[in-house]
C-alpha cells in the first residue's frame, strides 16, 4: 500500500510544532500516552559526530564562537519556521556564528527546544559537510537553508 498520509493534517502537525511562538502542551486521548510540553523557541546545535533517529549526536564543544547547548546564541527566532506547504517547512530566520579559531568539521544538525531540560526534535545530516572554518570565518544558516520534510520521515 502506498503512502496513507495526509497532507492537510501533516501540515497542520508541523504547523502546530514549529510555528508556534507559545509554550503548549499537547495531551493525549482517552486512549493512553503522555502529555507533553512544546517548549520554543527552538535552537540549533552543530553536530561534530551525527546521532540517529534513538541518539543525539555529539555537540561541538564551546569554544571558537560557538556556544554548545546555548539557547540564547543558536535561537533560530520566535517563530521557528515559516507555514508549511505539502508536508515540508523550512527556518524563517538565520542563525550565525562568528568563528575566532579552527573548527572541526559539522556533518550534520540538530534542533532542540527551550525547555528547563531541552529535548531534541529534529536531527539529520548536512548536504555538505561544514569543513575549513578558521578564525575571522562567519557560518551562517540563512532563512529557508533547513528544510524539514516530513515525506522522508
Amino acid at each position: 500500500m502506498a503512502s496513507m498520509t495526509d497532507n492537510a493534517r501533516v501540515n497542520a502537525i508541523l504547523q502546530a510544532l514549529f510555528t508556534s511562538s507559545s509554550t503548549f502542551t499537547i495531551t493525549p486521548g482517552t486512549g493512553g500516552g503522555s502529555a507533553f510540553v512544546i517548549t520554543p523557541p527552538y535552537h540549533l546545535r552543530l553536530m561534530t559526530v551525527q546521532g540517529s533517529d534513538n541518539t543525539n549526536g555529539t555537540e561541538m564543544t564551546t569554544e571558537y564562537g560557538y556556544t554548545a547547548g546555548s539557547v540564547s546564541s543558536n535561537s533560530l527566532g520566535a517563530t521557528f519556521c515559516a507555514a508549511p506547504s505539502a508536508g515540508v517547512q523550512v527556518n524563517s530566520n538565520a542563525v550565525s556564528w562568528n568563528a575566532t579559531g579552527t573548527w572541526p568539521a559539522i556533518p550534520s544538525i540538530e534542533i532542540w527546544d527551550a525547555a528547563a531540560t531541552a529535548l531534541r526534535w529534529l536531527q539529520g545530516a548536512l548536504t555538505s559537510s561544514i569543513t575549513g572554518v578558521a578564525n575571522g570565518d562567519t557560518v551562517q544558516f540563512a532563512a529557508g537553508a533547513i528544510t524539514l520534510n516530513a515525506g522522508s520521515w
